[in-house]
């Protein structure tokens, strides 16, 4: 069987549109300033790189991880690929997305509009939770996605149960986050929750795979 292109169609159109936001942002960008790549917990912009830099990084960073899929999937893990493709797909879509988000704000702070970054990445972080929360019930047993533990990829059971649980947890997480970006606290509110939220999720759904697994 024919292997399935790592980016499906829908993402080869969100691809093409990072190319895009890209580009333009070489055209409306100043190229002779640096532009904020890194911000403090209080969302204070605390590291600079040359704009062309800043503007091709999140570009730069879909392209890394494209190219290393397509390099593992034939180092026998084609089986894997196509039992986690649901979450592999929708994570893809995601960092895509992720990807225009950071481009298109890159581009707004580079023509000196104010951007609210830590409020804008937790609108996206609880996005993405809420997505790969709700597909992640759909994989089967793979070594590429998912809760991959010794005791859930030897037992059927316990993967499907994991998994259930796991994806409950993470949509639940993606619910906070959200309500949080709306609530908009102080800076670092906002990442403590998105830390506490997200962990919490992680090492429940671990502990309910481990006592499974003892039972």
């Amino acid at each position: 069987m024919a292997d399935r292109p790592i980016l499906n169609l829908f993402n080869r159109v969100l691809f093409a549109v990072l190319v895009a936001i890209t580009i333009a942002g070489f055209f409306l960008v100043p190229l002779d300033r640096d532009l904020p790549v890194h911000w403090d917990i209080s969302g204070v912009p605390d590291a600079f790189a040359p704009a062309a830099f800043t503007l091709l990084m999140p570009f730069a960073l879909v392209v890394f991880i494209v190219a290393g899929m397509a390099i593992l999937r034939p180092a026998g893990l084609r089986q894997d690929f196509e039992a986690g493709r649901h979450v592999i797909h929708a994570t893809i879509s995601l960092m895509l997305v992720l990807a225009m988000v950071i481009a298109g704000s890159t581009i707004a702070v580079g023509l000196g509009q104010i951007v609210d970054m830590p409020r804008l990445i937790a609108f996206v972080v609880g996005a993405m939770a809420l997505v790969i929360g709700n597909y992640t019930p759909k994989m089967q047993q793979n070594w590429v996605a998912g809760i991959r533990l010794p005791w859930t990829l030897r037992d059927p059971h316990n993967w499907r149960v994991t998994h259930r649980w796991g994806g409950r947890l993470m949509m639940i997480a993606g619910g906070v986050i959200t309500v949080a970006a709306i609530i908009n606290p102080p800076s670092e509110v906002l990442f403590m929750i998105i830390m506490i939220s997200l962990m919490l999720a992680s090492a429940t759904a671990v502990v309910i795979s481990y006592a499974l697994a003892r039972r």
